[in-house]
Parts: structure tokens; C-alpha cells; sequence
């Protein structure tokens, strides 16, 4: 019986990261053939990624950037894919079946409104769940249901939904892109959701992690999410709670200076953010306040956080 084929691009991003690489295209060998392309966007690596990509995996497109952009390189990814769904991946992950191609266009298929479909995403050696940015307990990693966050490096999106909300935004470089971009698509009128039957597995590789990147950038964007999309009663709390807990975070850990660094920054150029606001209408602030609902208490997640060094939300 001849296999069924997939309205699908596959658009996986990397840096540095040159034999992570390999070792995941080399899986995605085995389904490449089943969707519609395969698009590489390479930030600008120093490792001879291009040399390996021409050499070894001809058959896949590779577009590579003048300078690293972080994040928003994937927007050269999604405009050059040619499937009605994108499933965005990082590097490091593996283990994307056909049978997960098939669930994720039956499911775009079903739901026309469907916008973006996160995936679980499961730790390569210890196979727990890792990477849980979602407001509810991990328990519920195996269950489906509305969300307002997008984990881009295990996500497929319409790619129409990805066009109207006018994708990643190249100021933030790396951290807060996720819901950054899933409230634009809210506010284009689609749903953003997340599926645990659609499971994926990340090695983790730390070669080009900086440890003070998370406290700069996560604390620098934070301002920035607020800034570009809330309402001023919501955004209120959600800022205060936020810098509060990245200041906590990064005392903790020793890099309280890059916090600080990440606040100036932020009040720096916000003038410029703001001229890139798109305030949510009364649809989105409904959703985010129904998924907010399942949010575990503050004293559940003092208890999973606080006392543990770091950024890897393992469950």
C-alpha cells in the first residue's frame, strides 16, 4: 500500500551545534519523503555546519543567515516552507514519527481555527517530561488542551495563522518568544493549543548555552511581552510577578547584575517596543484567563522553583 504523504513542511533551526545535527537529520532521513520539504535555517554557525549540510544532506534546504539572530531566524524557515503546517523543531530533538505526522494534519484538518499544536517534549536519557512552560501541573503532560504558550522548538503551526500574526519578533533574540508569538495568533483568530499524544525527545545539548542569557533575556523580555500585547490590568500582575521572580532567581544563582542589565535594557528601548504594540482584544484576554484557571498555586511553584538552581523546567 503506497504511504500516505503530508501538506507539512519540517523547519528546524540550529548554531554551532553541527554533529546534534547530523544526528537528527540523518533520522529525519526517514520521513523526509513524506512531507512536503525540509528547511535547515542555520544561524550563521562557525563549525562547518554548510560544509556538512552540502555535503551529507543535499537533498534538504539550507538557508543560512549573514549574522546569528536568534529565534526570529526561523521566520526565513517558515516563508521559504511550502506546506500549510510547519512543525518547527530545534536541533536537538528526535524521534518525530510518520504516525505524528499524520495525528498533527488530521488535527489541523478537523479544526480550521486550530492556529499552533505544541507537542510534549520528553528528556532523551531520563524520559520525563522536560521543557514544561505550560500554567498547569506536569501531571497533565499526557492530556490536550488550551494554551497560550508555544514551545517553537516542538510546534506545528499554520502556516496562514504564522503569516497574520506576523511572526517572531527579531527584537527579543532568544526567550518570551513563544507566548509572544501564540498571542498574536489569539488575536488573529485561531486557538493555540498543545497535545501529549504527540511526543518528541530532547538531548538537551548545552554546547552553546551561556548560563547569564536566561537571567538577561528572560528578565529584559518579560518587559518586552508586557509592553507589545497586554492590557494594563492583566499586564500589571503578570509584570510585577514576573521581575520579581527573576530577581529572586538570579540571586540565587549569582547573576543578579545581568538581571539588573536586562531592566535598564529594557526601559531603554521601550519606546521602540511599544511602537509594536497590538493590545489583545476581548477574545484573547477570555482565553488567557480561562487558561489561567489551571494554573498551579504561587506557593506549588515557590516549591518546584525557588530552591532549584536554574532554568531546565523538568518536570
Amino acid at each position: 500500500m503506497e504511504q500516505r504523504t503530508f501538506d507539512i513542511s519540517i523547519v528546524v533551526l540550529t548554531y554551532n551545534r553541527r554533529d546534534c545535527l547530523a544526528e537528527m537529520l540523518a533520522e529525519l532521513r526517514g520521513i523526509a519523503g513524506l512531507v512536503r520539504d525540509v528547511v535547515v535555517v542555520d544561524n550563521c554557525s562557525i563549525d562547518g555546519t554548510d560544509v556538512m549540510m552540502a555535503a551529507d544532506f543535499p537533498g534538504f534546504i539550507h538557508l543560512r543567515t549573514e549574522r546569528n539572530l536568534g529565534v526570529s531566524a526561523r521566520n526565513f524557515g517558515m516563508e521559504r516552507a511550502t506546506g500549510s503546517v510547519i512543525v518547527t523543531l530545534d536541533d536537538d530533538l528526535l524521534d518525530l514519527s510518520a504516525a505524528d505526522l499524520a495525528f498533527i494534519e488530521d488535527a489541523f484538518r478537523a479544526k480550521p481555527e486550530l492556529g499552533a499544536l505544541n507537542f510534549r517534549v520528553i528528556d532523551y536519557y531520563t524520559r520525563r517530561t522536560c521543557n514544561w512552560v505550560h500554567h498547569r501541573e506536569p501531571t497533565d503532560a499526557a492530556l490536550s488542551f488550551a494554551t497560550y504558550e508555544i514551545t517553537e522548538g516542538a510546534v506545528a503551526v499554520r502556516k496562514d495563522a504564522f503569516a497574520r500574526s506576523g511572526g517572531y519578533y527579531p527584537g527579543y533574540f532568544i526567550g518570551h518568544e513563544g507566548p509572544d508569538l501564540a498571542f498574536r495568533i489569539l488575536n488573529a483568530g485561531y486557538t493555540v493549543e498543545y497535545d501529549g499524544r504527540v511526543e518528541v525527545l530532547h538531548k538537551h545539548e548545552e554546547g552553546t548555552r551561556q548560563p547569564w542569557r536566561f537571567y538577561y533575556f528572560d528578565t529584559r523580555n518579560h518587559i518586552w511581552l508586557v509592553a507589545r500585547n497586554m492590557p494594563l490590568g492583566y499586564g500589571s500582575w503578570f509584570l510585577v510577578r514576573g521581575l520579581a521572580a527573576m530577581a529572586i532567581y538570579s540571586l540565587r544563582d549569582g547573576f543578579f547584575p545581568w538581571h539588573a542589565q536586562g531592566v535598564f535594557d529594557a526601559v531603554r528601548e521601550l519606546p521602540a517596543v511599544l511602537r509594536t504594540r497590538e493590545v489583545w482584544n476581548a477574545r484573547t484576554l477570555r482565553i488567557c484567563r480561562e487558561v489561567d484557571t489551571a494554573r498551579p498555586s504561587f506557593w506549588r511553584l515557590v516549591k518546584l522553583r525557588l530552591f532549584r538552581r536554574g532554568f531546565r523546567l523538568d518536570t
